[in-house]
């Protein structure tokens, strides 16, 4: 193998490398926006999950409390 040979090699693998490595900043820019709306996702989910507890928290309280009869007047 000549001198040319094995730069033209070493060229062409850094040339490579860099497109992988361009590939990779892509993929995870990607994968950041994904994070992101995840994220977003789960906190909207908690937000909502928080909603139906406090609802069913206050049905159960309701349930529990002694039940007011209304009184009889006496004339």
């Amino acid at each position: 193998m000549s001198a040319a040979e094995k730069a033209f090699g070493i060229i062409k693998a850094v040339v490579t490398f860099q497109e992988r490595f361009d590939s990779l900043e892509v993929n995870l820019a990607g994968l950041g926006g994904r994070l992101a709306k995840l994220a977003e996702s789960h906190a909207a989910l908690r937000d909502r999950v928080s909603t139906i507890e406090g609802y069913l928290r206050g049905r159960a309280d309701q349930a529990a409390a002694p039940a007011q009869l209304p009184e009889i007047g006496h004339d």
